[in-house]
């Protein structure tokens, strides 16, 4: 009996043991992305964000993740989460392998109307109406929700993130799902026609997506150019319209060929108004150092025009304040730009390789310019480079061929 309960005490001493070994072994098998968290840590604490570097929400993050109540993919979306609060460009998660599962409709930001100018074959019907509601919410509340996960510095960059083609699960993450997994929502007709769908996400490597025609063509309207840079002349308004979408060298077309090509234009004598447009110029590399005010003279000949929207960032900021510099009475049409003067530049990528993608932030604030003693930091958000004319587009008016903006400089220069 006695070596019985001796025996029934040693099991029961190796049980506790062996649980005590389980547990401990449990509590060291930190998940990778536990270490990607570090990664951001360290590289925010040694970049030019360690003035503004808030340690809390990372503890908390990486605290959730110890007690395995966060995933991987939960661990990316709170993270982005995280990186919102800086409202920092520069300071973003850039995936290494695009999600194809996206919306079967795609919105683009008329003013603070939002109407479908894309749309697979099932969805085409709806080419043109205009959203009302998204899951009973009121577009702008659900477009903030959405802009949540994504890093910007205005407040009017923020309605232009719904033009985006990201991840259907993005709008799982910002709660506007339903409990099938689909998004309602709300749309009105050009006739007054009220409907409402509830969709779900489409693999978009499969279908082809149909975009909206204009009830009349302008071929001088930049909605559906995709070349990074151009020259469109319009001698019958007896302007020259330049439309500038990227900072990013064209291969067969040299910058300098280009500037060259403007000035060349321009000495026809056809001309009395200049036009950069550069409302969907995300920036790039800086491609034109130099350029204004080495054809200075030439180009305080005549009227220069800037249009900016709060899809205008980075590098296109500085180009903006470039020409302002070398031509004075230039004048910006449309509205604050998404990048603030504040100008954070000098890209830096770690690769986050359980969480697949790479994270960016910036290495220097930017000295190159005076932007930085323009405006600095004051409050939570930045502001971007003001209009002098503030306008914004117009649904109507671009189904007719034109465009609100183009009329608001034929206008001021009239």
């Amino acid at each position: 009996m006695k070596r019985l309960r001796i025996t029934t005490v040693v099991l029961m001493l190796i049980s506790i043991m062996a649980a005590s070994c389980n547990n401990k072994k449990k509590s060291v098998d930190i998940p990778a992305y536990y270490y990607d968290i570090l990664r951001v840590k360290a590289d925010l604490t040694s970049s030019s964000m360690r003035s503004i570097y808030n340690p809390a929400d990372f503890d908390a993050l990486e605290k959730d993740i110890l007690n395995g109540k966060v995933n991987r993919t939960d661990c990316y979306y709170r993270l982005r989460k995280i990186l919102n609060t800086y409202h920092v460009a520069h300071v973003y998660l850039m995936p290494d392998e695009t999600n194809p599962v996206i919306l079967p409709v795609v919105f683009y930001a008329f003013g603070n109307e939002y109407h479908i100018v894309s749309a697979i074959k099932k969805y085409e019907k709806y080419i043109g109406w205009k959203l009302t509601k998204i899951n009973n919410l009121k577009p702008d509340e659900a477009v903030d929700k959405i802009a949540a996960y994504y890093s910007y510095e205005t407040l009017v960059a923020r309605k232009y993130f719904i033009e985006k083609r990201f991840p259907f699960t993005d709008y799982k993450y910002a709660g506007l799902l339903d409990k099938k997994g689909k998004l309602r929502i709300t749309l009105e007709s050009p006739e007054g026609k009220t409907e409402e769908l509830s969709i779900k996400g489409v693999n978009s490597k499969n279908i082809n997506f149909i975009q909206i025609t204009p009830g009349k063509e302008n071929k001088f309207l930049p909605h559906f150019e995709t070349k990074n840079y151009g020259i469109k002349p319009c001698p019958e308004k007896r302007t020259l319209y330049v439309p500038y979408l990227s900072c990013q060298a064209i291969e067969d077309y040299p910058p300098d060929v280009w500037f060259s090509e403007i000035i060349t234009e321009l000495n026809s004598g056809l001309y009395d108004t200049l036009v950069f447009d550069l409302r969907y110029n995300h920036g790039g590399y800086q491609l034109t150092w130099g350029f204004p005010e080495k054809y200075r003279d030439e180009l305080n000949k005549y009227n220069i025009a800037l249009i900016a929207s709060g899809r205008t960032f980075s590098a296109s900021t500085i180009f903006m304040e470039s020409i302002l510099n070398a031509c004075p009475a230039a004048k910006i049409f449309g509205e604050e730009t998404g990048q603030a003067i504040y100008n954070y530049t000098g890209l830096k990528f770690e690769d986050l390789k359980s969480l697949n993608c790479k994270f960016a932030f910036p290495n220097f604030l930017d000295e190159i310019t005076p932007l930085t003693t323009i405006k600095k930091r004051t409050d939570e958000y930045y502001r971007g480079i003001m209009p002098d004319v503030e306008v914004q587009e117009n649904f109507e008016l671009f189904m007719q061929g034109e465009d609100a903006i183009y009329n608001a400089i034929y206008e001021y220069y009239n």
